[in-house]
């Protein structure tokens, strides 16, 4: 006959697995395309508030807005406002070569965003930042001018994804609130 008894690592398998389920849906991970932030996103018209309303940053976060289900509308219509400051890039180095050359870079992008909702402020002058690490190669200069460019895209479409994230998430939390 099968006990759980006579089987402790099975036991120690199941309960392992469980902790590894529940840690993973704390701490906000979830599967590409399980969740549902049209719902949120389209439920108020939404005004992106740029101090800079041309750059790629502005361009590329309002493409992802409406490709989540956002209805972008102008300030006046907007039941949702959306302040977003300028995009800011920084570069350091972590490590160093023999010649005291940057070895290793890290490349850090942020920037910062208020929205408010029906008059209340539920997001206010928040930094969200994005840090990713590159090696460089000091003696391919050319090289490294194109990985920093292709670096920052890819940073800035980061950025553009934990800031609807965050948005999603402020929205739900102030409906949370409501109730």
């Amino acid at each position: 006959m099968w006990s759980l008894t006579k089987h402790p690592l099975t036991n120690i398998k199941i309960v392992a697995m469980f902790l590894i389920a529940n840690s993973l849906a704390g701490c906000g991970f979830e599967l590409r395309g399980q969740t549902d932030r049209a719902a949120t996103l389209g439920r108020y018209p939404i005004a992106v508030v740029s101090q800079a309303p041309n750059s790629e940053f502005s361009s590329e976060l309002r493409s992802e807005l409406q490709r989540q289900g956002a209805i972008l509308s102008s300030v006046t219509d907007a039941s949702l406002i959306l302040y977003v400051d300028l995009e800011v890039f920084e570069q350091r180095s972590l490590s160093l070569t023999a010649r005291a050359r940057a070895a290793e870079l890290e490349l850090k992008a942020s920037v910062a965003v208020s929205a408010k909702l029906g008059g209340e402020w539920f997001i206010d002058n928040e930094r969200i930042i994005v840090i990713e690490q590159m090696l460089n190669d000091p003696l391919n200069v050319a090289g490294k001018t194109e990985e920093l460019r292709l670096m920052q895209s890819e940073l800035r479409s980061a950025l553009v994804d934990a800031l609807t994230r965050r948005l999603d998430y402020g929205i739900a939390a102030y409906h949370a609130n409501q109730t």
